[in-house]
């Protein structure tokens, strides 16, 4: 009788009913009820004209229970089935704090958002259900996306600086699990506050709030065929609503990295040709810890610790022939060993006043050295030039970002903060024995943006004031210098809309620019750099037009751009040798005209993009310079398969004494990948499938021209496999700080 009737128990079905109304007690019809088990879709409802609905046939179950409704939060919860429920739900309208409220398509799984500054995109559900943020990630039309590489870049190329919920992070994506993603917001136009950083892409990720114990696992290695350059690497990350601890390893290795060049060197008196080869070995490791607190609901403080370590040696050899009196053949040889590591440590603190009033604070410490050694030979009949060199380079910088937002009426955003930066650098060259080159800067920025919205109209304000005070060797600086951006997108109808944009920027010189020893070892060049450098200033003004529409995704755009007092290369001649330095060389303009286009295929089988600029460079009594520039990929997915590549090709780049030729592409790439399950998979990619890359640099200055050739042998020419897998468990219930801090810097070089 008692196996009866627990056999009814475990059989017995419940019905799962409700109501849903908004905060004013307004019944919704057409609200979506999904319920989900073992993240498997089991049973859907609409609500009815009452804002009723109603699930029968429901076995006793653990269910995820999702509430969506456009405009409104969705509600996110677990739900334990074990009897009838009839249960009331209140929605919210959402709290759109991106100023971001014009939906340009219905299609629920391409839905874009327009703001003054960029777009908004939402992802489909298959790629929410992927299991790689980077997979998820190749929707969006604005960027190129490569999953087993996990980098990311805007569709021409161009780098981007990664936020989480608005946030720096220094951890990436990585961690992130795609059903975790709300929005994906592609920044054109960056505000004063990210314009010191040199940045001039932005892409936002928006994750939902996640609120239980967690635990994220993933390692990879990735070897060239033959061998040459190999990686590994672990992440994790443990935690619960309350703390959690992220880390990550990683080690590369190149061997016998192979390169051939050609280059010659003349001036009225003489003539230099040479040719020869190239190998370099390379060892870099990577250490990080990043340690997460949820102090209360309205604090957070993170705590990070990052290492970096690389030893590189290269060795060059060749022959040549040198011709000022008479024809004299050479052979030539070179050793370089260069040792660099990187340690910072930095404390971040947020506290949310309200949701919409919320105060961040970064205080970080980053200590870096770089030692560089080497000697370089060429041998004559009756001669021999040696040069040995050595550097001992070391940098100590600490900085304090102080940073206010407030949100209000929906449209309305505010943003204030300051930033302040110590750096002390001490460039030693040991082999001449001079003084040891100092150099000390200390920035203070202050910044404020305003965004908001007028009809069709979104606009955004920006503007920041730098005082720097530096001191390069016996040259001391004092100055300060504006930043300012404006932006305006106007929604033409539901598929259109034009966005104008102006950007003020001033640059700082580094350290190399600054530093006046010469780091050449060739004795008919000196390169050496200018402590009287000044910060170059650029206007930068932008007219683009967005279609999109069924699968297309259109933007063509024009940008011109003049700078002054522009910090380029400059050479001379003193006492017969050439000298390579630095100079604020007056103005400079660029015009580029062009656009891109993406496609992506029905049902999320794929994507196709391509994109064309031409680019015309104004330098100051110089005729116009022209190029132009390619981009173009294709990605096909076929059940568990994925074939696809991409290539970038610029014909010349210009500076007012050189140009440089791309005789291949920069970037070619043919790739599958084969997805033993949805976090495990194997890639296998041939890299510059067109050409094995290569560029040629021609140099004039009055009388001196130069030519210089290399051509990357082992990097063209080695395929290679890549195993990835990733282990996550309960995802859902990851605390609410994301990684946040980036204080991590790349470290002095010259």
């Amino acid at each position: 009788m008692s196996f009866l009737i627990l056999s009814q128990l475990m059989n017995a079905q419940y019905s799962f009913s409700g109501k849903v109304t908004d905060k004013n007690n307004q019944q919704l019809a057409g609200v979506q009820i999904i319920l989900s088990k073992n993240d498997s879709l089991f049973a859907v409802s609409l609500t009815n004209e009452r804002g009723q609905f109603s699930i029968g046939n429901l076995p006793k179950a653990e269910y995820s229970l999702q509430i969506l409704y456009p405009g409104f939060t969705p509600i996110e919860e677990q739900r334990d089935i074990f009897k009838n429920i009839n249960a009331e739900f209140v929605l919210v309208e959402e709290m759109d704090i991106e100023l971001d409220d014009v939906i340009i398509t219905a299609d629920p799984t391409n839905l874009v958002r327009r703001t003054a500054t960029g777009e908004i995109f939402y992802l489909s559900e298959s790629a929410k259900n992927s299991g790689d943020p980077y997979r998820a990630l190749r929707e969006i039309p604005r960027l190129n996306v490569n999953e087993s590489l996990q980098t990311v870049s805007m569709i021409d190329g161009g780098k981007l600086l990664v936020l989480i919920d608005g946030k720096i992070i220094n951890t990436g994506i990585t961690p992130i699990d795609p059903k975790d993603i709300e929005s994906v917001e592609v920044i054109d136009v960056v505000s004063a506050r990210y314009m010191r950083m040199g940045v001039k892409n932005i892409l936002n990720i928006k994750l939902k709030p996640k609120r239980e114990p967690y635990q994220f696992f993933q390692t990879a290695t990735r070897h060239d065929v033959p061998l040459r350059y190999s990686m590994g690497v672990v992440y994790f990350e443990v935690g619960n609503p309350k703390y959690s601890l992220y880390g990550r390893g990683a080690l590369d290795r190149t061997v016998k990295d192979d390169s051939e060049f050609s280059t010659w060197q003349k001036d009225i008196d003489y003539f230099k040709e040479s040719a020869g080869d190239s190998q370099t070995n390379n060892k870099v490791s990577i250490g990080e810890l990043l340690f997460k607190w949820s102090v209360t609901e309205n604090d957070y403080i993170a705590a990070h610790v990052y290492g970096k370590w690389n030893d590189k040696n290269t060795k060059t050899w060749g022959e040549g022939i040198f011709d000022r009196d008479q024809k004299e053949n050479f052979s030539l040889t070179s050793a370089d060993n260069n040792v660099a590591d990187i340690k910072t440590a930095s404390l971040y603190y947020k506290h949310d006043f309200t949701p919409e009033k919320t105060l961040e604070a970064t205080l970080a410490y980053n200590k870096n050295s770089d030692n560089n050694k080497g000697e370089r030979s060429e041998t004559y009949p009756h001669d021999l030039y040696n040069n040995l060199f050595e550097y001992r380079s070391d940098r100590s910088s600490a900085n304090l970002n102080i940073d206010y937002s407030w949100q209000w009426n929906k449209v309305n955003s505010l943003n204030i903060g300051s930033a302040t930066n110590y750096i002390n650098d001490n460039i030693n060259k040991i082999s001449d024995n001079v003084p040891v080159f100092h150099h000390k800067a200390w920035n203070e920025y202050l910044y404020a943006t305003f965004s908001s919205k007028a009809g069709n109209l979104l606009y955004m304000v920006s503007a920041g004031l730098e005082s720097i005070m530096l001191k390069a060797g016996e040259s001391s600086n004092q100055y300060v210098r504006p930043r300012a951006s404006l932006s305006g997108t106007y929604r033409i109808n539901s598929n259109n809309s034009t966005r104008f944009s102006y950007t003020l920027t001033n640059q700082t010189p580094n350290v190399g620019q600054l530093n006046p020893y010469n780091t050449s070892t060739d004795p008919l060049v000196i390169i050496k750099g200018n402590p009287k450098l000044l910060p170059e200033q650029t206007h930068k003004i932008e007219a683009s037009y967005t279609l999109n529409t069924k699968g297309f995704y259109f933007t063509p755009s024009i940008t011109y751009n003049l700078s002054n007092d522009i910090i380029e290369p400059f050479g001379y001649k003193e006492n017969g040798t050439f000298v390579n330095t630095f100079n604020n060389m007056g103005k400079y303009k660029s015009l580029s005209t062009g656009g891109n286009i993406t496609y992506r295929f029905k049902e999320n089988r794929g994507n196709i993009y391509i994109g064309a600029y031409h680019h015309t460079d104004y330098f100051e009594e110089m005729s116009a310079k022209q190029s132009f520039s390619l981009s173009g990929g294709i990605w096909v997915y076929y059940k568990k398969w994925i074939f696809g590549g991409d290539v970038n090709y610029r014909n010349y780049v210009f500076s007012p004494t050189s140009r440089i030729k791309q005789l291949t592409p920069a970037y070619s790439q043919f790739q599958v990948n084969y997805n033993f399950t949805k976090d495990f998979y194997v890639a296998v990619a041939i890299p510059y499938f067109i050409g094995k890359l290569s560029t040629e640099t021609i140099t004039q200055v009055g009388t001196y021209n130069s030519y210089y050739k290399i051509r990357m042998i082992d990097a063209s020419s080695h395929p290679w496999i890549l195993l990835r897998y990733t282990f996550r468990k309960n995802s859902k219930q990851k605390i609410k700080l994301d990684n946040v801090v980036n204080s991590k810097e790349e470290g002095i070089s010259l």
